[in-house]
């Protein structure tokens, strides 16, 4: 009965494999597509910098 058993769970373990691993894996398709036509625009390092207008402005000094 134990040969039996044996011979059965080997079988199971073949069928539930599929008799071996994929060759190549499945393609992912949750992915987004990349648009290779978006470019991001280029920086111009010659431009002031933005002022922070969220920020505290700085008390007024008295003598």
């Amino acid at each position: 009965m134990k040969k039996f058993f044996a011979i059965a769970f080997i079988a199971a373990t073949l069928v539930a494999c599929n008799g071996g691993g994929e060759a190549t894996p499945a393609a992912d398709t949750t992915a987004a597509p990349v648009d290779t036509a978006a470019v991001a625009a280029p920086v111009d390092t010659a431009a002031a910098a933005a002022a922070d207008t969220t920020a505290a402005a700085p008390a007024a000094e008295t003598k």
